[in-house]
């Protein structure tokens, strides 16, 4: 663990019974468009990396870059798009993420009484809602999914998934 909060945050994950070996999940670029996977993973400039104003562009080597929201989020100012040397994003101005953003009930502050609105504050989408002063809940027909809770959030109770098939 690098801080305080982190240890903290795993340790009641610990007495909680809530731990699990999770590997992260990165979304995909706002537009990405799936079927240039392969034209994307052979670019050897990284330019949507480079020209990120947010700098929450990933990518390893061969891969196809994905969104880290471990600090940051996205503007959707479509940066990454234009920068694309392989014409791999949708030819609309993406406003959406294709992800969902959950809330971990047992880790957030909120939910357990202690008053905070760090994700609320950070949300341009208006997507944060609480009940009374406590209980924040993620309105899903609003949230963009950018991201920018998830950083921001002081017990690490903010996660990104892939959205889960209805």
């Amino acid at each position: 663990m690098s801080d305080r909060r982190g240890f903290f945050s795993a340790l009641s994950s610990l007495m909680l019974g809530t731990a699990k070996e999770q590997s992260p999940f990165y979304p995909h670029l706002p537009g990405y468009r799936q079927e240039g996977r392969s034209a994307c993973s052979e670019c050897v400039s990284s330019s949507c990396v480079r020209v990120c104003p947010e700098s929450i562009v990933i990518r390893e080597a061969g891969a196809v870059p994905v969104l880290d929201f471990s600090r940051r989020g996205c503007t959707f100012c479509a940066e990454c798009a234009h920068a694309c040397e392989h014409d791999l994003f949708a030819s609309a101005p993406a406003v959406r993420i294709d992800a969902e953003v959950r809330i971990a009930i047992a880790e957030c502050l909120a939910w357990n009484q202690t008053i905070c609105r760090s994700c609320a504050d950070v949300c341009n989408d208006r997507a944060i809602e609480f009940t009374g002063l406590f209980n924040p809940q993620i309105n899903a027909e609003r949230c963009s999914a950018c991201g920018f809770c998830i950083g921001v959030c002081p017990g690490y109770a903010i996660s990104v998934r892939p959205k889960e098939s209805v």
